[in-house]
């Protein structure tokens, strides 16, 4: 189909944030099918669009640079998410958050509304990006140079921002976006008719089912961003309490020299309490650092579970569109959106469970940890015990048992802080019962079930599974 020129106006092209909708595409970028949404919002019909390169729906007002780096992404089989304004057949424009992940033999695009605070700024980036594109191309340079350019200030930008990189732009762009979207839905149920084939096997359950527990997941994701606001409270106090010991012990030590013999028991007490107060901060280190590497690996965490649950969610909602379809018609098409479905949602269970299982492992280390720390404190508490008995006994040593005090209520304190780091038993358990969660298993084989019925031939992730 020839495409005709559209002259873009600046009229947006409304659809509602709890509706999705995707597209699948060959090697080269030409769209293979969509479904009823997509259509929808775009303006053109499913026929119209099946066949067509996806730059179809380009709006003059995305810079290309961005989508050179969603092609070196795929090219590279990695996924993708990006701001996207997309123009429709009338020329209205619509903004969505793309998401775009490699399957065997293309592209799988899941496109979200984007309500968050974040899009005012990329709009305005992009228009910046835009014009460096354009002055280039006015001055005679190649589209090539212009792209380099605008790519190049589009890394500027990003740093600015604090992001070294762009996949942390957009693992933090999808999880912002994604939080947003739940808020604004209240995590809505999936609801309405569903395809007759579909309810033999209650596809609709396994599909919710897949959803729920996608949320599941983004609960342990948040608890583990909370873990680590609290975890650098209470090690702050610990590593103060360790410098207090420190700078005691060795005071001590000198003014137990002074004593001579008499002393010598309180000297050997607080160089004890200057090696444990060591060990202590050692530990409190490593357990900084630990919690640290898991805060690292949350972005990426977030960004593919996030793609899992948009494409759960998008599976779900694409099962209530087949209650408007008529049986039999269109079965091709059909086949291809559900193997696509049905290969993404595969594709992304694997990662997110084993992200979620390294993360218990990093949690068990950081838990013998926490162990070996109480048992340091544990030490010095026993320690100062002994220091305020040795000072009792020797009637020059009254400045000894004052600062054994304070040290007994800076070490009780800090017990206590510890003991408050009960939740890192009770996140690991609940990322544990979330790796070993067979309803999820079930509920993809039930949906291969249903893909199986509905096309006739089952889904190639089905089969290579």
């Amino acid at each position: 189909m020839a495409v005709p020129r559209i002259a873009p106006t600046h009229v947006e092209r409304p659809f509602d944030v709890a509706e999705l909708f995707f597209s699948t595409t060959d090697r080269k970028g030409v769209i293979v099918s969509g479904n009823d949404v997509f259509a929808r919002v775009s303006g053109w019909s499913e026929p119209e669009l099946t066949g067509e390169p996806h730059n179809i729906i380009r709006h003059p007002d995305m810079p290309r640079a961005v989508f050179r780096l969603l092609w070196e992404y795929l090219e590279s089989g990695r996924p993708i998410a990006a701001y996207v304004k997309n123009m429709a057949k009338d020329g209205a424009f619509y903004w969505v958050l793309a998401t775009v992940a490699p399957l065997a033999e293309g592209y799988l695009s899941i496109r979200l509304k984007p309500t968050s605070e974040l899009l005012p700024a990329v709009e305005a980036l992009y228009a910046e990006l835009v014009g460096i594109e354009h002055e280039i191309e006015r001055g005679g340079g190649k589209p090539a140079e212009a792209m380099a350019a605008s790519g190049e200030r589009l890394g500027e930008r990003l740093a600015q921002l604090g992001f070294a990189k762009y996949d942390d732009f957009m693992h933090v762009a999808v999880a912002t976006e994604m939080r947003a979207r739940r808020a604004a839905m209240g995590v809505r149920a999936s609801s309405g008719a569903v395809h007759t084939v579909a309810r033999q096997v209650d596809v609709r359950e396994a599909a919710a089912a897949l959803s729920r527990y996608r949320y599941r997941q983004f609960e342990i994701l948040e608890q583990y961003e909370h873990l680590h606001e609290v975890f650098r409270g209470k090690t702050d106090s610990v590593l103060q309490l360790a410098d207090n010991v420190r700078l005691f012990s060795l005071n001590s030590q000198i003014g137990a020299a002074r004593l001579g013999d008499a002393g010598a028991a309180l000297g050997v007490i607080a160089d004890i309490m200057r090696m444990r107060s060591d060990a202590t901060a050692n530990l409190v280190r490593d357990m900084s650092n630990g919690i640290a590497g898991i805060v690292d690996e949350l972005g990426a965490l977030s960004f593919n579970l996030s793609i899992a649950t948009l494409q759960s969610d998008m599976t779900a909602q694409f099962i209530q569109e087949l209650g408007t379809h008529e049986a039999g018609t269109g079965h091709a098409l059909l086949t291809a959106n559900i193997d696509a479905l049905s290969e993404g949602l595969r594709n992304g269970v694997g990662p997110s469970l084993a992200s979620l299982g390294a993360l218990a492992r990093h949690l068990d280390g950081i838990i013998a940890t926490l162990e070996l720390l109480r048992s340091e404190l544990r030490q010095l508490d026993a320690l100062q015990v002994a220091g305020r008995v040795e000072s009792a006994r020797l009637a020059e040593a009254g400045a000894f048992r004052v600062l054994f005090e304070e040290i007994r209520a800076q070490i009780t304190s800090a017990r206590e802080e510890m003991e408050g780091l009960h939740l890192v038993e009770a996140i690991r358990d609940a990322t544990l019962d979330a790796t070993a969660d067979v309803g999820i298993t079930h509920a993809l084989d039930r949906l291969d079930a249903w893909a199986s019925s509905v096309t006739g031939t089952g889904s190639p992730a089905a089969s290579a599974a």
